[in-house]
Formats: structure tokens, C-alpha cells, sequence
């Protein structure tokens, strides 16, 4: 039986294979569509928009694995039910109880290198691809060591940055402002700036220096809030967005801001919403067993894909759809995201019971009766 589990296994995962590199290719085409608008600006060359692509592959992958679960058991097992090879095997003593075993354990790995994935490589990766989104940017420097120094102008303010930190926090900002006719009046210095909201950033370790005629008047502050310390392109770009970060870091970002009696709500949902892909997987991974069950002449295989397609898309809707509801209307984050797939994992399971993969010991006696 070991042998026929590991073959079971290994025929799901290897269905999800072309079903993964074909969604992969489809949504990296869009993407690069968006990154070629870039070329041109700055240093942004065809190159580094085929490399941005790239290095955000990862967190297209981690996106699409659900719907990848569904379609590559479909891909794989139906494979296996056109060749009459899951009927070798029930002839062989195999339940269909049974068959679920093999597919929940690759649900399961799956499910584990989503964790992975989220928590090391699409940060690192996207990090990398922050790096190269800021050649578009002709106020940005990169020295050898990777860090980052901005300088930049909103209104009668300059700004420069000394480095911008993977959690969303710049580090050594210096803001200098200027009267009308272009004479220093003003310097903020602070140790480290946090965006809180759409342009607002929260200053910290605030040093203001005022200058009025030969005088300087120094003040020491313990924060500070600033609109528009960046344009919305500047913060596109540097910052890496909520999705990108691990569930481990928006934890502690989490805690940073509940720390400074800051609102939490969306940094929530998005943590929520990558717990909900993990969960995702195996639901979707073990919908597919029901799915198969029934005669090929019946149903057949392309027919079952569409099915399996149909059902992906729309899940994915509901998913996309309670995160933006959960941001709109402030509801409980964990709630409104995890309701729905926690609703399609009991479908999953409930279905694996009506078609009979929940019953082993009906069908132990089934073979005694034969």
C-alpha cells in the first residue's frame, strides 16, 4: 500500500505541475505588461522589467496554489481514473477512504511550502524587486552595500532618507523647509518614520531645529505626524507592499502599531488573508477527489477541469471579495476572511463522506460480503 500511496501522491503533484507553470505564465505576461511602462524612467531598462517579473514570481505562485490544488488533482488523479489505474486499485483492496490519505499528506506538503514560501522567499524576492523598481526613480542612490538614500522635494520641503527598512519604516530622515524665497526657516531630524495611513507618516526620536534670523532653537520631540513625506510613485516603489511582508513581520508590525495606539485594521486583513491560503490548499486539494468520482463516459475529463476551473475562479472572487469587504466596513478581519474557507474545507470534507471516501469500514466489509 505504501507504494500505491506514494503513487497517488506523486500523480497529484505532478498534475499541479503544468497547471501551475500555465496560470504562472499567464499572469506573468500581464505583469510584465505593467512593468514595461517603466522602461525609460531613470536607469529602468527591458532587463530589469523582465527581472522584476521574475523576482515577484513567488508571491504569484503563493496566490495561485489554491486554485492550483484543485486543478492539478483534477489534472493528475483524472489521469490516473482514464487509465483505469484508480480501478486497479480498488480491484487491489484500495478504499476509496483510503485514496484520501495520499492526497491530504500532498495537500499537506503543499500547504507547508506556502509557509515557507511566505515567510522567506517572496520577502526576500520582493525585496529584490523593490530594489530594481527604484532605478525608475532618479532621486534614489543604491551604494554597494544594498541600502537606499532618497532625496526628494514635496512643496517647499526637502526630504532625504537615509534607508528604507524591510517593515515598512524609513530610517534617518531629514526633512528641510524653506520660505518662499528659498531660505532655510526649518529642519526636522528623525530617527526613524512609520506610514500609518494613505500619506501620513509617524515620526519618531524628533529633533526640530528652528531657525529664526542668526538663531537656532532646537526641540526634542518624541513624535511627530507628516502628509506626503513621499509622492504616492516614491511609496509604490520603496515601500514593499503589506502582501509581500511574512505573517511573522506583519505580527510584529502589528505590535509596533498597537504599541503607538495606531490603527491595525488592514494590516490585520492581510494577515488573515495569507493564513486563509494555507487552509485553502487542502480544501481545494481534497475537493478533487469528489470531483473525480463517477464514469468517464459520463463526465469527462475536460468537463471536470472546466467544473474544477469554474469552482477555483469563484473562490477566488469570495476570497478577494471578503478581504475588501473586511477592509470597507471594518469588520473582524479573521471572521469574514477564514468564513468562507473554512466553509469550503467542511464542502470538501462532507463531499469526501457523500461519495464515500469517509466510510473505511463500510467498505472493509463490502470486500469480507464480496
Amino acid at each position: 500500500m505504501m507504494i500505491l500511496d506514494r503513487y497517488i501522491a506523486s500523480s497529484y503533484l505532478k498534475g499541479m505541475v503544468p497547471v501551475l507553470v500555465l496560470l504562472l505564465t499567464l499572469f506573468s505576461f500581464l505583469a510584465l505588461a505593467d512593468e514595461l511602462e517603466e522602461v525609460g524612467n531613470g536607469t529602468f531598462r527591458q532587463i530589469d522589467a523582465f527581472l522584476v517579473v521574475l523576482y515577484t514570481s513567488p508571491r504569484r505562485i503563493v496566490d495561485l496554489l489554491p486554485v492550483t490544488a484543485l486543478l492539478g488533482g483534477l489534472m493528475g488523479l483524472g489521469a490516473m481514473a482514464n487509465h483505469q489505474e484508480l480501478i486497479a486499485a480498488r480491484a487491489a483492496g484500495l478504499s476509496k477512504a483510503r485514496m484520501v490519505k495520499p492526497v491530504f499528506k500532498a495537500t499537506l506538503l503543499v500547504a507547508a511550502l506556502v509557509v515557507v514560501m511566505q515567510s522567506l522567499l517572496v520577502p526576500a524576492s520582493e525585496r529584490a524587486a523593490s530594489g530594481l523598481r527604484t532605478k525608475s526613480l532618479e532621486s534614489v542612490s543604491i551604494d554597494s552595500g544594498g541600502r537606499f538614500e532618497l532625496w526628494t522635494r514635496s512643496g517647499e520641503n526637502f526630504v532625504h532618507v537615509e534607508d528604507v527598512l524591510f517593515n515598512r519604516v524609513l530610517k534617518g530622515v531629514e526633512i528641510y523647509s524653506t520660505d518662499q524665497q528659498g531660505k532655510l526657516r526649518n529642519l526636522i531630524e528623525a530617527e526613524q518614520a512609520t506610514i500609518i495611513g494613505d500619506g501620513t507618516w509617524l515620526l519618531k526620536d524628533v529633533t526640530r531645529t528652528q531657525l529664526t534670523g542668526m538663531m537656532a532653537v532646537d526641540e526634542q520631540l518624541d513624535r511627530i505626524s507628516w502628509d506626503n513625506l513621499l509622492s504616492q510613485e516614491q511609496a509604490d516603489i520603496l515601500i514593499l507592499p503589506l502582501e509581500a511582508l511574512a505573517p511573522h513581520e506583519l505580527v510584529l508590525y502589528i505590535r509596533h502599531l498597537r504599541a503607538n495606539g495606531l490603527d491595525t485594521h488592514h494590516f490585520r486583513v492581510v494577515f488573515w488573508k495569507q493564513a486563509s491560503i494555507v487552509i485553502a490548499v487542502v480544501a481545494m486539494g481534497l475537493l478533487s477527489l469528489p470531483l473525480l468520482v463517477g464514469s468517464t463516459r459520463e463526465i469527462s475529463a475536460s468537463q471536470r477541469i472546466v467544473l474544477g476551473g469554474v469552482v477555483g475562479i469563484v473562490f477566488y472572487l469570495v476570497q478577494q471579495m471578503t478581504g475588501h469587504l473586511a477592509g470597507l466596513f471594518n469588520l473582524v478581519p479573521s471572521l469574514t476572511i477564514l468564513t468562507p474557507v473554512f466553509l469550503l474545507l467542511a464542502v470538501s470534507v462532507g463531499a469526501q463522506y457523500w461519495k464515500g471516501f469517509g466510510k473505511p469500514k463500510l467498505a472493509m466489509k463490502s470486500r469480507r460480503q464480496a
